[in-house]
């Protein structure tokens, strides 16, 4: 196998296939095997890694032989990598999780421009704006019991409505108890209906700003950008920060 690596245009080819097959039947490639090695391929061998137990210098986007060995049971990781994968297990925050899996995807962006058409709609099954779709991927991805395929959540006030009611493990937390990993709704029109959502990356602490990693955002078109971003925001555009707790 070459090892595969993100160039324009895309590397592609039967060693592709092969290495999105492994990540796709562990769990971190969920889009189509169409032997390309694009961003989402790329960030899924970030994943494997990171969950493998590589050094963190070591984790990247290139696919090689022995990531492939170790997919597929042909080859044992270190005794230090396993320690190293049960530390990053232990005790973490589903929310934390649940960013891991956002960052990955920073520059995904739907094609055409404009048209929705992203791996997070078309997993969710609707067609429309994504932001809230990103959130419930990651999530689910992250195991979380409060985001469901298909029908939690494409929709941000729903969000919001069953964080106030404290239904489905979700309630709202003060700005300043804000942690990575926790969910955060904004109202650009300050109107009282959240527009877009993201997760929390550096929470506020005392601060007017923090960053968090979003999905359908740019910097000239905060909720409808058509791209993943990692963006800095401010606390006075915050509808609601909330704590995801199953």
């Amino acid at each position: 196998m070459r090892t595969l690596v993100l160039t324009s245009p895309n590397m592609k080819g039967a060693d592709v296939s092969a290495a999105q097959g492994a990540l796709k039947h562990h769990g971190y490639y969920n889009d189509k095997i169409d032997a390309l090695y694009g961003p989402i391929t790329a960030a899924a061998t970030k994943a494997a890694k990171w969950d493998l137990g590589y050094a963190e210098k070591n984790i990247n986007s290139q696919f090689d032989d022995q990531l492939f060995l170790f997919l597929a049971g042909k080859s044992k990781p270190s005794l230090i990598m396993r320690q190293r994968a049960k530390s990053r297990n232990k005790n973490k925050y589903i929310g934390a999780d649940a960013l891991d899996i956002a960052s990955r995807f920073i520059g995904v962006s739907e094609q055409p421009a404009g048209s929705n058409i992203v791996m997070f709609s078309n997993w969710y099954g609707m067609r429309g704006p994504w932001c809230a779709m990103f959130v419930t991927y990651c999530f689910t991805q992250a195991k979380s019991k409060s985001f469901v395929k298909g029908s939690k959540y494409a929709y941000c006030p729903y969000i919001l409505a069953d964080a106030k009611a404290m239904r489905n493990g979700l309630k709202i937390v003060k700005a300043a108890d804000a942690q990575v990993g926790d969910v955060v709704l904004f109202d650009w029109k300050s109107d009282g209906v959240p527009d877009h959502v993201g997760i929390v990356n550096v929470p506020p602490g005392k601060k007017k700003t923090f960053t968090s990693v979003e999905g359908n955002t740019s910097g000239t078109n905060p909720s409808d950008g058509g791209m993943v971003a990692l963006m800095e925001r401010r606390v006075t555009d915050v509808a609601a920060f909330i704590r995801v707790l199953n």
